[in-house]
């Protein structure tokens, strides 16, 4: 069995968009009759692939398949031969689940690119209406939330029906330039600045950094990448880098300051500053570099340096848990503990025979984190430090 009609996949093209296109130069009414051809088709060929395709546009791709998803691959294959196709091609147009972490934030990839799961668009597909009167096809970053506007025609993508105020989402039609109530899609929205400088970002060389700072802004902000506002202000923030970050630090430096109960050296750490390096790990990139997280570790150098060591404790005395150590040092919880073990940290109070340290425990001094820190000279590439040899 072959299709009649061998569609090659565009580079940058969605998976969604090019089964649906492979079932419309084939003859098929849309996907869904192709789908339903392909579920027998496949457990003829394979008894553990009946089903591994779903009848659904919407739930096809790999990182959807969830423990299926190697079962979804070896279909995605056999349907790559139909095609007449490699089938890299095909692969290479999903997005699959990656190891990489942004801080507690799951990761999808696709190629070279890994983003947090976070950031695909889950109920529609926003289109750019000239895009698609030169070419029928969906591309990729139109899933991707941050994405409003087309880097191409400098317009804004189409998000919502004029006839019905649905939002478009062409893995429901199953039409390119129609909404799911059969009227053509048309474009009107004024293009916004911020939307086509993110957007421009998104598909250029530094993708793979936005993506994180997006996530990390997000986050530490409590906004929605969604809003039709968000853009401006990620752009506005980012205007004035680092002086934007360093005036919010020192604002929170100041009131511990003023509200100080405790003394300092008896202080959480995250009392004052919140999850502020545990957010911080949201900019990571693939490569290791976190341009947010270097800033941070910077303010702190600084912070330690201006208020060195007294008879009575300051704010460089704060407290740390293992984890915000390790972040800070860049290295795991496990070298924390080593670290600690082999004299290189010492504990804020005298422990207990045989106490375990915890992640969360509060036992180590900012100052003296910070000062180790800068005992060991950064390594290029970025990788996670290994200050003691393991056992």
């Amino acid at each position: 069995m072959h299709f009649l009609v061998q569609t090659k996949p565009y580079p940058d093209e969605a998976l969604e968009s090019y089964l649906l296109r492979l079932a419309s130069d084939n003859s098929f009414d849309g996907y869904s009759e192709l789908a339903d051809i392909l579920w027998q088709w496949l457990a003829e060929q394979d008894l553990e692939l009946e089903g591994a395709l779903p009848l659904e546009l919407s739930k096809v791709d790999v990182y959807q398949a969830r423990q299926a998803s190697s079962f979804r691959i070896r279909a995605l294959k056999l349907v790559a031969q139909l095609a007449g196709v490699n089938a890299s091609d095909i692969l290479g147009l999903a997005w699959r689940r990656s190891n990489f972490k942004f801080s507690n934030l799951g990761a999808v990839s696709r190629n070279e690119l890994t983003i947090p799961f976070e950031l695909l668009r889950t109920d529609n597909i926003p289109v750019c209406i000239e895009c698609l009167a030169e070419s029928s096809y969906i591309p990729f970053y139109w899933h991707l939330k941050p994405y409003k506007a087309c880097h191409k025609h400098k317009t804004q993508l189409t998000t919502c029906c004029k006839e019905c105020h649905h939002l478009i989402d062409y893995r429901a039609s199953e039409a390119l330039l129609e909404c799911r109530c059969s009227c053509k899609l048309t474009c009107s929205e004024q293009l916004n600045d911020a939307d086509f400088k993110i957007a421009s970002a998104l598909v250029s060389n530094n993708s793979q950094k936005i993506v994180g700072l997006i996530s990390w802004f997000a986050k530490a902000k409590q906004l929605d990448v969604g809003d039709a506002d968000f853009n401006r202000a990620f752009v506005d923030y980012f205007s004035t880098w680092p002086e934007s970050l360093t005036a919010e630090l020192d604002l929170l430096t100041n009131n511990a300051r003023v509200k100080q109960l405790n003394p300092f050296n008896k202080t959480k750490f995250n009392s004052v500053y919140g999850d502020l390096l545990r957010d911080g790990q949201i900019a990571a990139t693939s490569n290791g570099k976190n341009k947010v997280l270097d800033e941070i570790i910077n303010y702190f150098v600084e912070l330690v340096d201006s208020n060195p060591k007294s008879k009575h404790p300051n704010i460089a005395d704060l407290l740390l848990c293992t984890f915000d150590a390790a972040v800070l040092l860049n290295t795991t919880t496990e070298q924390v503990y080593r670290l600690h073990q082999e004299g290189f940290l010492n504990c804020a109070y005298p422990q207990k025979k045989h106490e375990q340290l915890r992640a969360d425990s509060h036992v180590f001094h900012l100052r003296q984190v910070i000062e180790l820190q800068q005992a060991f000279a950064a390594e290029k590439p970025q990788t996670k430090k290994q200050f003691i040899a393991p056992w």
